[in-house]
């Protein structure tokens, strides 16, 4: 694990929050880790919290939601870094949050069969 390394606790039954994780791992380049909410997670994060907006772990130990966590992922992810500029002014930052939240509870969902699920991070 990288010294500037975050952790993105994602919903991996989400198969369009699967696949945009892994873009960031590789081109992350070992700074973005992942862990899937869906399984074990950390005392300070909130199971259902963590499933209606992304969370970020910053490598100082500060949690970070929504569209501040997009941000964090995208500083440390080569060729995003624009986005993250482009976007981390609240002028442009709180709109996008607003939309993100009220959006985030439609995506796609994989279910669960018979009780257990094919856990992905």
């Amino acid at each position: 694990m990288k010294t500037d390394s975050i952790i993105a606790y994602y919903d991996g039954l989400c198969p369009i929050c699967v696949h945009e994780m892994k873009v960031y791992v590789r081109r992350g380049q070992g700074r973005v880790l992942l862990h899937d909410v869906n399984g074990d997670i950390p005392d300070d994060i909130d199971r259902q919290a963590a499933l209606d907006a992304l969370w970020v772990r910053k490598s100082d130990g500060a949690l970070v939601t929504g569209w501040d966590a997009f941000i964090a992922i995208w500083e440390r992810s080569p060729g995003f870094g624009w986005l993250a500029a482009l976007t981390r002014p609240t002028v442009i930052k709180w709109p996008l949050d607003k939309l993100y939240r009220f959006l985030a509870p439609y995506r796609p969902r994989r279910k669960c069969a018979d009780g257990a699920c094919d856990l992905q991070s």
